[in-house]
Formats: structure tokens, C-alpha cells, sequence
């Protein structure tokens, strides 16, 4: 009787791992669609608001910002604290966030509309933190590797949905109304996450808190430096293309917003697949070696810029893009496991903070950089250059840097 007791437990707690997954994909979907939105609807939003190329690319990229500036005491404080009842009351700032961002774009204050995006941008980073710690502490060591790249995935199948769908939207209710969608879609997924998480055991790591020393040492580790120069450069390469595609399209080769967008949401869609591949890879083909998988990401998306700018047809130029879209991303989720392989396991949680919020200030300055380059010189074809340089200054890193792995002492 003991045995089938123990039996039904088991498959009860698999139901509800798998559903604990289940709903933080889908929370980090409508999370990646909001972020995303302004950028699938970016000349709607220049023209509506009158404003600059660089200036609506910054609206993208205001989450971003509030992410870099409170992302490593937020990440600090919650490895400190049960994360569970953070995620509705994160979710509940997007919300707000988002119906400002609705009041300040039908209002045509921009300034209000930058605020509001920076204080969805603080509910975005801690859902984001949350759902990895989650994603990590229900599943055993042997699979929460594979547990945190899906769950991560969702995010750009989220880019993917905000490209798609926010145009869409936007031409039945308004573009102003598609941000509080969102934000109202994050908030039913986070409830739904909430009960999942709360009916799974969870397994806790047995370390230490982490010490101001500890902090000093991942500091002065100059391979975790490396890794954050990586996750920038890797980042940027993402945005650009993600942000400035649709408007890319749309000016080269005539098509319509909602056209151009249905394109580009085949870049971040890959990313569903290609970034567990990435990581599969290197832990299964390449010996857990991570050198190789970020030097092919960058080395790849280099050649596929350069290939973009001679494109002459839509068809060769989306095929291509889709093809950069898996070289960019096998590295994204990777990077949060190597810089945990290079500090001390109590300074592990400290190290993905780091990670994130280098990613994070990669995606909003290398769309606002595009959008000055093309302010300044007029020419939408200066982002493939931007992006050249972006992949090689990447692989000039990648080639610099030590391997990380199981052999690999903190230094």
C-alpha cells in the first residue's frame, strides 16, 4: 500500500512540475510580448508621438534599463527570500506599468510613457528571476538544465507573439490599448503560477549565504568579466535585429507593418528550439565544453549579417534572418550556466543576477545606438554593419577567454 501511495505522489508531483513549467513559459510569453511591443509597431508609434527613430527605440528598451539598475540587489534579496510570493506582485507592477503606458501613449506624453515602461521594466526583471530560481529548485540537478531552458524559451516565443499579434491588435483596439493586453495576460499566467509552484516540493541548494568577500571575489574574477562582455555583445546582436527588422522591411521593400512583422517573429520563434539545442550541445556533444557554442553563435551571425545587407528579395533576406536567429540564440541560456562555473556555488545566484542584467543592458543601449546610426546617416543598411561589428568584437571575446566547465577552478 506504501508503494502505491508513494507511486501516486510521484505522478502527482510530475503533474504539477510539468504544469509549474507549463505556466512559467507562458508567463515569460506575455512578458517577452509586451517588452517586444513598441518595436512591432515602432512607425505607428513615430508618427503618432513625433518622435525620432532613436527616441522610439529607446521605449523599447526602457524595461531594460530598470532591469540594469535594480537587477543584482533584486537578484541578491531573492535568493534570500521565498521567491513564490513575489511573482503576482511583480506581475501586478507590469499591469500598472502597462495601463500607464496606455494612458501616457493615448496622451501623447512621452515622457510619462518612458516612466511607465521603466516601472513595468522592475516587475519584467523579477518574473524573469523568478521563474529561473523556480525552474532550478523543482526539478533535480540532473534536469534543471533542461528545466531552465525551457522555461527561458518562453521568452522569445513571447518576442515572436508581440511581433505577430501587436500590430494585429493595434489595428482593431489601438496601439496604445495592445500594452495593458499584455499586461492583463502576465497577471492571469502569474496567478496560475503561484498555485503550480505551490503544490511541487522544492529542492533548496545547502550553501551558504553569500558573504561580502564572496561578492569581492565573482568581482574580481576576470573570467566572469568575460562572460559579461559575451552576454552583452550576444544581447545586442538579438535587439538589433529583433527592434529594427520590421521597420527595415517595411521601408526596403514596401510591405506592411503587419506583413513585416509576421517576417521577423521567425527570429526570436527559433530561439524556442535553438537555445536548449545550444545548451544540449554543450553539455552532450561538446563534453560540457562552452567555447565552441559561443564562438559558432557568433561567428554565424556575423556571416548571416553580411549575407542580410546583399540581399536583394524578401524570401532570401527572412531565410537568412531566420537562420541568424538560431546562430544568436544557442548561446542565450548558456551564458547563465557558464558564469556559474567560473565563481563558488554560494555565489552562484549572485553570478546569474550579473548575467542578467549584462543582458539586459546589452538589449537597451544596442537599439538605441541602431537608431542613432540610422538618425545620423539616413540609411537603414548601417545595422548590418553595426551587427558585423557586434559579432566579431563577440568572437575576439569568446577567442580571449577560458573554458569554463566541471575542471575549471574559480580564480
Amino acid at each position: 500500500m506504501n508503494g502505491l501511495t508513494d507511486d501516486r505522489k510521484f505522478a502527482d508531483d510530475s503533474v504539477w512540475c510539468g504544469a509549474t513549467i507549463t505556466a512559467g513559459w507562458l508567463l515569460l510569453l506575455f512578458v517577452g510580448a509586451y517588452l517586444i511591443t513598441p518595436a512591432s509597431i515602432l512607425p505607428l508609434v513615430m508618427t503618432d508621438l513625433g518622435i525620432t527613430e532613436a527616441t522610439a527605440a529607446a521605449l523599447v528598451s526602457m524595461p531594460q534599463v530598470a532591469a540594469t539598475v535594480i537587477g543584482i540587489p533584486v537578484g541578491i534579496y531573492l535568493d534570500r527570500v521565498e521567491t513564490r510570493a513575489t511573482v503576482p506582485v511583480a506581475a501586478a507592477v507590469l499591469l500598472i506599468g502597462s495601463t500607464g503606458d496606455w494612458l501616457a501613449a493615448s496622451g501623447g506624453t512621452v515622457s510619462l510613457l518612458i516612466a511607465s515602461r521603466l516601472l513595468a521594466g522592475v516587475g519584467m526583471f523579477v518574473l524573469w528571476v523568478t521563474c529561473i530560481n523556480v525552474a532550478a529548485s523543482t526539478f533535480p540537478p540532473a534536469r534543471r538544465a533542461t528545466a531552465t531552458s525551457v522555461i527561458i524559451s518562453g521568452y522569445p516565443a513571447g518576442y515572436a507573439l508581440g511581433q505577430l499579434s501587436a500590430p494585429r491588435v493595434a489595428a482593431v483596439v489601438g496601439w496604445p490599448r495592445v500594452f495593458p493586453v499584455f499586461g492583463i495576460a502576465v497577471l492571469v499566467m502569474s496567478l496560475a503560477f503561484y498555485v503550480a509552484v505551490g503544490r511541487v516540493p522544492r529542492c533548496h541548494p545547502s550553501t551558504d549565504p553569500i558573504t561580502l568577500l564572496d561578492f569581492k571575489r565573482v568581482i574580481r574574477n576576470r573570467n566572469v568579466w568575460a562572460i559579461l562582455v559575451v552576454t552583452i555583445l550576444g544581447y545586442s546582436l538579438y535587439m538589433v535585429f529583433n527592434s529594427w527588422m520590421p521597420t527595415y522591411i517595411t521601408r526596403r521593400f514596401g510591405v506592411s507593418l503587419a506583413e513585416s512583422g509576421t517576417f521577423v517573429a521567425l527570429f526570436p520563434a527559433v530561439g524556442i528550439l535553438a537555445r536548449p539545442i545550444g545548451g544540449w550541445l554543450s553539455d552532450t556533444v561538446l563534453d560540457q565544453r562552452r567555447r565552441p557554442v559561443f564562438a559558432a553563435s557568433f561567428v554565424g551571425a556575423t556571416v548571416l549579417a553580411v549575407a542580410m545587407f546583399y540581399s536583394t528579395t524578401i524570401a532570401v533576406l527572412i531565410a537568412i534572418l531566420v537562420l541568424a536567429g538560431v546562430f544568436v540564440q544557442l548561446q542565450i541560456g548558456l551564458m547563465y550556466q557558464s558564469i556559474q562555473e567560473f565563481v563558488e556555488p554560494q555565489a552562484a545566484g549572485t553570478a546569474v543576477s550579473l548575467a542578467s542584467v549584462a543582458g539586459w543592458l546589452g538589449s537597451f543601449v544596442a537599439p538605441v545606438v541602431a537608431g542613432e546610426l540610422v538618425a545620423t546617416t539616413g540609411i537603414y543598411a548601417v545595422l548590418f554593419v553595426f551587427a558585423v561589428g557586434l559579432g566579431l568584437a563577440g568572437g575576439l571575446t569568446v577567442w580571449q577567454m577560458a573554458e569554463s566547465g566541471k575542471s575549471t577552478t574559480p580564480t
